[in-house]
Parts: structure tokens; sequence; C-alpha cells
């Protein structure tokens, strides 16, 4: 089982790091078209938003609650969960369409949402103005995001895991090419602090159909999966009564979870409001250092808790916590063994990675603030991971009310500590830190969820001999500060030869850094005897000519 659950997960992990790797690639193209201060903050909220709300008033329920639904349904129902899935599909489209319709029309109401009170200047309505365009042209999103993630859960429930992980892949390319396509038609450097309408259309209306590209895509998956879509309607007897409550708690978690978006969104772009005209850590500062803490989350972590929660619902569908105490702490480590190292990486090498990514054309002046985000941000990224798995395996057994309670505490802790960080500690003229400091409110945050949430799960689920991670985690960290310190000494030392600017030397940088940082965090492995990491390892150089 635990073979096949590898298995499933590299296939999305492959999807998900091509995928990756262009999404950074649209971060760097937006990057040098749009620039990385107020310009690029009007852009990045516009198209954040629509994900935002989906998840909001949607998507909670479809992440969370439908897999082990629809499981239950495919393992129970006569007709293999046919039934079931095509009226809870319909159900969806529907309710995606009139929340789709009903947020375009609200459009200059929800952008005002996200407004810091630096953009409520009469002398900013132009910005303002930007982004109110921006909003309307990019939430019809929200249909396409929830149509994605109804048919991809479906796959999931059915095991073919890897369409939904390459799909986004075909988002990024239509994406891509309508920012090449705004480099060739608008002059790049000039950075004015607003957009005309041609640039809010191409952009706006290029991203919007990169959603809804990434949908049609999975289309044909649904059919060869062996599930026969059908147009039917009405909910009796499908059981989404039980489905409903136990969505009523994800709603809430979720809800909680955006009030901190838009808090986090308002005080980001407050910093790049700021009137000081040097360099300034604002959202898309942000919003890029966030996207680059996750790449571990996306290819490891959802890749192994997607493929685990099918097994962990069964499971405990069958009163065997034993086995789901020892699969949710397996799948922590297996996921540590290369969050932990990356997690170093990011801290010790913050700067040449966000030159690769943001050093081309408006957005290489920014560099120094992101670095510090990066590094705030990825002090979090490690209890995030341990918390992913932990709320996983309450949904495991249909407890989505504990997730909810535990949601607060992560939601008040980062509000309390963003808001005092950014409108408290730092001045009118410190705004420009206001990303680091949000980093640092979103680490403090999950730390707390985790040490809260360990005892509350051990209610649940008893402590079992293999299920301890606390010991692993400490060897792991410790190899991965070594690694990172050697790969530092090194870089430290040819520095006083080399002298590592622009794009092309944080390749060589990070290529140097990678080089020396990996074998040394493998080979402590080896020593303190961490058998997850030593299994990476092993298949990796079993691949290789060397480990034949």
């Amino acid at each position: 089982m635990a073979d096949r659950t590898l298995r499933s997960a590299a296939v999305m992990a492959a999807g998900t790091v091509l995928s990756r790797l262009l999404g950074f690639i649209r971060i760097a193209l937006l990057a040098a078209a749009i620039g990385t201060a107020l310009r690029g903050d009007i852009f990045t909220a516009a198209n954040t938003i629509p994900n935002s709300l989906y998840i909001l008033l949607a998507g909670g329920v479809f992440n969370t609650v439908l897999v082990p639904q629809l499981v239950r349904a495919i393992k129970n129902h006569d007709d293999g969960g046919q039934d079931f899935t095509n009226r809870i599909l319909n159900f969806g489209f529907v309710v995606l369409a009139v929340v789709t319709v009903a947020c375009v029309l609200l459009a200059p109401a929800i952008a005002e949402l996200y407004l810091p009170k630096e953009l409520h200047d009469p002398s900013r309505v132009a910005e303002k103005a930007n982004l109110v365009m921006f909003v309307r042209l990019c939430l019809p999103q929200i249909f396409f995001y929830g149509a994605f993630v109804l048919i991809g859960q479906v796959l999931n429930a059915r095991r073919r895991f890897g369409p939904m992980m390459w799909a986004p892949i075909a988002n990024n390319i239509v994406a891509c090419a309508s920012i090449v396509t705004f480099l060739l038609i608008y002059r790049v450097g000039d950075n004015p602090p607003t957009y005309s309408h041609g640039e809010e259309l191409l952009l706006g209306l290029g991203h919007t159909l990169g959603i809804a590209v990434q949908l049609l895509v999975l289309l044909p998956y649904l059919r060869a999966s062996g599930h026969r879509y059908q147009v039917k309607f009405g909910l009796r007897g499908t059981g989404l009564g039980h489905t409903a409550r136990l969505g009523l708690w994800t709603v809430l978690f979720v809800a909680v979870n955006q009030v901190t978006l838009v808090v986090v969104t308002q005080l980001a772009i407050a910093g790049s409001a700021s009137e000081d005209p040097g360099a300034k850590a604002g959202l898309f500062a942000y919003s890029t250092a966030m996207l680059i803490v996750l790449v571990p989350h996306g290819i490891v972590t959802v890749s192994l808790a997607t493929a685990a929660l099918p097994q962990m619902s069964a499971l405990a569908a069958e009163g065997d916590v034993v086995e789901v105490a020892q699969i949710s702490a397996r799948s922590i480590r297996q996921t540590l063994a290369i969050v932990v190292p990356a997690a170093a990486a990011m801290i010790a090498f913050a700067y040449p990675i966000v030159t690769l990514i943001a050093g081309y054309g408006s957005g290489k002046n920014n560099l120094t603030l992101m670095s510090y985000t990066l590094m705030t941000l990825a002090l979090g990224i490690v209890p995030f991971t341990v918390q992913y798995f932990q709320l996983r395996t309450f949904y495991a057994f249909e407890d989505t009310r504990t997730p909810f309670f535990l949601q607060c505490v992560i939601a008040g802790t980062n509000i309390a500590a963003a808001v005092i960080g950014v409108r408290v500690l730092l001045n009118q003229e410190d705004l420009r830190f206001s990303g680091v400091v949000l980093g640092g409110a979103y680490a403090l945050a999950y730390l707390v969820a985790v040490l809260v949430s360990r005892p509350v799960l051990r209610r649940k689920v008893p402590r079992v001999p293999g299920s301890g991670i606390g010991l692993p985690l400490l060897a792991m960290v410790i190899a991965a500060v070594a690694g990172a310190g050697a790969a530092r000494v090194v870089l430290w030392i040819l520095s006083l030869a080399v002298n590592w600017s622009g794009p092309l030397g944080a390749i060589v940088e990070l290529a140097i850094a990678a080089a020396v940082m990996l074998p040394v965090y493998a080979g402590i492995s080896r020593v303190l005897r961490i058998h997850e990491v030593n299994d990476v390892v092993s298949m990796v150089t079993s691949k290789l000519p060397i480990g034949r």
C-alpha cells in the first residue's frame, strides 16, 4: 500500500514540477512586464481574488469533504457511485454559475474589501479603477476553478491522480502567452503607475482564458476513468444532507482563512502604496515568495496527501485507527524529508532564488526585500506541512468541526501578528517591509497551530509504534542546516574571486549550492539513520547509471 501511494504521488509530482516551472516563468515575465511594486500588486490582487472567493464560497467543501463521500459511494453503491457523482457535479455547476454571475455584478464592492486605507486617497482614483476592472475581468475564473476541482476530485476518488496535477500546465502556457504578447505590444521599462484599457483586457482576459483551458483538459480523462457523465438533478436520496452537514464546518473553516487573506492583502498592498520611493516588499513580493515556499508543498505534500486521503478514509470507515495513524505519520515523515532541506535552502540562498525568478526588466530593483520576505515565509513551511497532514487526518474521520476551531487559532494568530507588526511596529516610512513582517506572522501562526493541534489529534488517533515525527524531524533539521551551512561557506570562498550578479550568476550560484548541500544532507542523514531520507536517496540513485 505504501508503494502504491508513492507511485501515485510520483505521477502527481511530475506534473506539478513542470507546472511550477512554468508558473515561475509566468512570474518572471510578469515581473519584467509590470514590476514588483504597486503596479504589480494591483494585478496580483485582482488575479488572486477569484481563487480566494471560490475557496470561500465552494472550494472548502469540494476539496475536503467530497473525496471521502465519493470514495464511499464508489465502494458501497450498486452503480459504483455514478448517480451520486452526476447529481453532485450538476449541483456544483449550477451553484458555481450563480455565484460567478453574482460576484461579477458585485466586482466594485469586492475590490473595495482588498483596498488598504492608502488607496482610498482621491489622488489614487486611477489605481483603484485599475483594480476594479481587473477584478471584473478575472472573476469568471471562479466557475472554471470550481468545475476543475469538482471534476478533479471525481478523478482522485477513482484513483486517477495525474490529470489534475498536469492540467495546470495548459493554464500557465496560455497565461505566459498573454504576457509575452503584452511585452511585445507595450513598452517595458517606463513602468507607469496605472494601466491602459488595452493592458487591462490583455492581462485580465489572458489569465481567465488560462483557467478555462485548464478545465477543458480534464474532460477527456473523466470519461476515461470509467465515469459516464449525465445531466441529472435532484438531491433526494443522495446522502447530500450528510455531506452538507460536514461541509458547513468546512465553509466556516475557509471563511476564517479568507478573512486572514483579506487582512494580509490589505497590509501587503499598503507596503507598496507607501510614499517611500525606494524598493518595497508588498503583495507581489509576498505572493511570489509564497509561491516559492509552496513549491515543495505542491510537489510533495499535496501529492502524498491526495494519494493517502482515500486510503485513510477507507481505513477510518473500517475503524482501523492504528493504520490511519501509521499512514499519516509515514506520509508526514516522507514529506519532511524533502521539505526540511528545501526550507533550509530557501533561507540560506534566498537572494539568488528571487534573482532567478524576478530579476528581470522592471522587477530587478526589488530583490533584497523580496529575499527577506522569502526567508521569513520559509520558516513556516515545516509547521505548515505538518498541520496540512494533521487536518487531512481529521477529514478522513469526517471530522470537519475540529479543523474549524484549529483554523480560528491560526487565523487569530496570523491576523494579530500581522496587524501589530505592520500597523504598530512599522512606522509610515518602514511600510516597505510589510511583506517581510507578514512572512514572519505566517510562520508564527502555523507553529502555534501544530503545538495546539497535535494533542487534539491524539484524542482521535492514539499514539502507536511507528507514528512519531519529532525525533526524525530534529535529525532532518540538523542534516539540512549542516548542508546549507557547508554550501554557504563554499560560496563565500568562491565569492572572493567571483562576482555573482544577475539571473545567470544566480543559476551558477544555486547549482554550486545544490552540489554541496545535497550530498552533505544525504550523508549526515545516513549517519543519523533517517530512513525516509535514505529511501529518497536510494530511489533517486537507483535511476542513475551509477546506482545500477
